[in-house]
């Protein structure tokens, strides 16, 4: 090798180093990224789609689930994907629809030959949802866990083949940076909390091969954070959980189409996939994509459970 080159090659991975750190993301490299719905709706019973749920492949491994509500294990087996070659689990917020499945992936693990250590990532708590940490200890607690008998996975001083690694990024009204949560293996992680009524929730940014696919949450957009993080997003995932004429309740906990619209528009996404519809907003769909569409005009899907999209 002579030394002109090796000065290229030098030079070559000082600039990939500094993009990296300086967050620019290089052209997205689109045929090594797929997206897929393990769940794509809320937590009602009713048109046989399991509850939110996403899955990122990077060249053709699944590297991170994105919640976990009932019935995406399954689907997550029905995509071909391999539990050993997960990095982390994000957890949105830790609503029953959003992440009871989580234990079942866990235990269906133990039958695999995962030897990594595994992340998972989500909000801080209140008195009514735990935080990440306290999500994993009330789970598998040696004392007084659900699964008592899974407390090696996050007991530092038991036995087993890998451990669950909890990190809690604090969310609230008074906390709305954005944070890196996550920089490893090629994927690269930024949250923000986002306005859920009063439940801690966090929105999050995925970059990886130069691709970005960010995921709102569930958020009702009072606190105006999203747009930034998602900003020039190759995917938006969006919740679409009300129709415009929401009120009580409802309205304080997810956004509005219109609002959907101007944060798909005002962030520069170029698609968006509108998810975790409910009866009252999947009963409107056409009214909904009116109201959106007088925002954003760029693309816009209803994904279905298994559905896959590239950047």
């Amino acid at each position: 090798m002579n030394r002109t080159y090796r000065i290229v090659l030098v030079l070559t991975a000082m600039l990939a180093s500094l993009l990296w750190a300086t967050g620019s993301v290089a052209q997205c490299q689109s045929e090594r990224v797929i997206l897929q719905m393990l769940g794509t709706r809320g937590p009602e019973l009713w048109d046989g789609q399991a509850s939110t749920g996403y899955l990122l492949w990077l060249d053709d491994k699944a590297r991170v689930v994105i919640d976990a509500g009932p019935g995406t294990v399954q689907n997550f087996e029905r995509s071909g994907a391999r539990y050993e070659d997960l990095d982390l689990f994000l957890f949105s917020h830790f609503h029953i629809d959003h992440s009871a499945d989580f234990p079942a992936f866990v235990k269906g693990g133990f039958f695999t030959d995962r030897k990594r250590d595994l992340v998972l990532i989500g909000p801080s708590g209140n008195q009514y949802l735990p935080s990440a940490d306290e999500f994993l200890q009330r789970l598998f607690g040696k004392e007084a866990g659900v699964y008592p008998y899974m407390s090696s996975f996050i007991d530092p001083d038991a036995g087993s083949s890998y451990k669950i690694i909890p990190k809690t990024v604090a969310s609230s009204y008074k906390l709305l940076d954005e944070h890196e949560v996550y920089a490893e293996r090629g994927i690269r992680v930024k949250a923000v909390s986002v306005h859920h009524a009063v439940l801690p929730a966090l929105g999050y940014r995925v970059e990886l091969a130069g691709c970005v696919i960010s995921f709102t949450g569930d958020m009702s957009g009072r606190f105006h954070t999203m747009p930034d993080l998602a900003r020039g997003s190759d995917i938006l995932v969006a919740h679409n959980a009300i129709p415009e004429d929401e009120t009580g309740a409802g309205q304080l906990l997810h956004m509005k189409p219109s609002y959907i619209g101007k944060l798909a528009a005002d962030a520069g996404v170029k698609k968006l996939l509108l998810t975790h519809l409910m009866k009252r907003s999947a009963s409107r769909k056409e009214e909904n994509l009116m109201l959106i569409r007088k925002h954003y005009k760029g693309d816009i899907l209803f994904p279905k459970d298994l559905d896959v999209f590239r950047p």
